[in-house]
């Protein structure tokens, strides 16, 4: 098994890059191969100096029911009927 240093100098990454660059390759591959968000060490440390900023953004009415009428149509101000045409 490889580390991710050795995975990353395989693939080219120049190992000089900023922190950040180096983390968003690697969220970058981890949602490319298991298809899931990740927190970078930074983005931990920025919310947890600043958890007065996290919103919270998933609500108990997240879904909602769509329904259609498919028995009539709007056509500018007036509703058209699909069986007598008017």
């Amino acid at each position: 098994m490889k580390k991710i240093g050795d995975l990353m100098k395989d693939l080219g990454f120049n190992p000089k890059s900023s922190v950040s660059v180096q983390e968003a390759f690697i969220k970058h591959l981890i949602k490319a191969s298991e298809g899931i968000d990740v927190l970078t060490p930074t983005e931990k440390k920025i919310i947890q100096a600043n958890p007065q900023k996290i919103i919270n953004l998933k609500s108990e009415n997240q879904f909602h029911q769509m329904s259609f009428d498919f028995e009539s149509e709007v056509i500018s101000e007036g509703v058209l009927d699909k069986k007598t045409g008017t």
